[in-house]
């Protein structure tokens, strides 16, 4: 927080949070997905590259990890191991899936995980609107899916967090109310998240995107995730991973020295100087701009806590605009 504070854009501590692509391997072709049409291959992210990875991340201070990206992580067949192995790295874990492949046989493996976290993404209440978004899915059998999962929770006693999550977009934001309604009814489901589209993409996103009007410097640039690709290319977040050029590469920098590198301080000196919209992904940002004291807040607990926070802060946002974030826009 202090760096932040003081706008320090040169050896700053962290990140606190990293975000890894374990694998690019999907079973769906959701349309707001950058992946989607982009021709990726099966892969993964190679063991002597990932590891030493999350070692660096947890070395550095790193507080959670994030283990996906475009790809499904259950599609990963290292995934319970790689879970596993961030516990006994003491760095706190976050999975999403699509709920596709949440069998019998995954749910009792994820349930008996380090899995901390878990966001399954659904965005529609019927069969219609969900597949019009999770191209490839059985609305019906990921639901069955879903609801088997939280109530075994309940019966073996995990303590894994559970969260649904429904990205508002334009043609599903009016499923939202209903949706919330739906699984905040279902015992075993921890948290049902309203999630903002937050990848810009102008035919999926329902508010306009004034990037550079920003009041506060990213707070992501000091704190994070930042975003480790498949093929070892680190990007500053998420929004420059779908749309822009990479700060590093694993390759042949670790990542204490990319996230103070060269192009991670230009990009913080922009930020701290106003001058955010300098750059053209910041600029078109869709990522939501947390006022100051909730940011300040955010950086003064712990990863963990932040994430079961964050929900109720989006529900109260929803409900009052511009109390939590600078208000944006709405497009029809």
């Amino acid at each position: 927080m202090g760096d932040y504070l003081m706008r320090r854009t040169n050896q700053v501590s962290g990140p606190s949070a990293l975000l890894v692509e374990t694998t690019v391997r999907c079973n769906l072709l959701c349309p707001m997905c950058p992946r989607t049409g982009a021709g990726y291959g099966n892969h993964d992210m190679p063991d002597d590259m990932l590891l030493p990875l999350l070692e660096d991340h947890a070395r550095l201070g790193g507080d959670h990890v994030y283990l996906y990206g475009l790809g499904e992580p259950l599609l990963d067949k290292r995934i319970f191991d790689l879970l596993t192995y961030c516990e006994s790295l003491s760095l706190h874990t976050i999975l999403s899936t699509n709920a596709t492949l949440l069998n019998a046989h995954r749910r009792e493996r994820l349930l008996h995980s380090a899995c901390d976290h878990l966001l399954i993404g659904i965005d529609g209440t019927d069969a219609e609107t969900y597949s019009h978004y999770r191209t490839g899915g059985q609305y019906e059998k990921v639901v069955e899916n879903v609801r088997a999962l939280a109530r075994e929770k309940l019966e073996r006693g995990s303590n894994i967090t559970l969260v649904v999550q429904f990205i508002r977009m334009r043609e599903n934001q009016h499923q939202a109310e209903e949706f919330e309604r739906l699984w905040r009814a279902v015992p075993g489901i921890d948290e049902v998240r309203i999630k903002e589209e937050d990848i810009g993409l102008p035919e999926h996103r329902t508010y306009a995107v004034e990037g550079h009007l920003r009041q506060n410097p990213c707070h992501l640039l000091w704190r994070g995730p930042m975003v480790a690709r498949y093929n070892g290319d680190v990007y500053a977040c998420y929004h420059h991973a779908a749309e822009g050029k990479p700060v590093g590469s694993l390759k042949h920098q670790s990542l204490e020295s990319i996230w103070n590198s060269e192009a991670m301080v230009r990009l913080r000196m922009l930020h701290a100087t106003g001058d955010a919209g300098a750059d053209p992904q910041c600029a078109s940002c869709p990522a939501a701009r947390p006022k100051l004291p909730f940011v300040l807040g955010a950086m003064a607990l712990r990863g963990r806590t932040v994430r079961r926070l964050m929900p109720i802060a989006e529900n109260v946002g929803r409900r009052y605009p511009g109390f939590f974030s600078e208000d944006r826009t709405r497009v029809a």
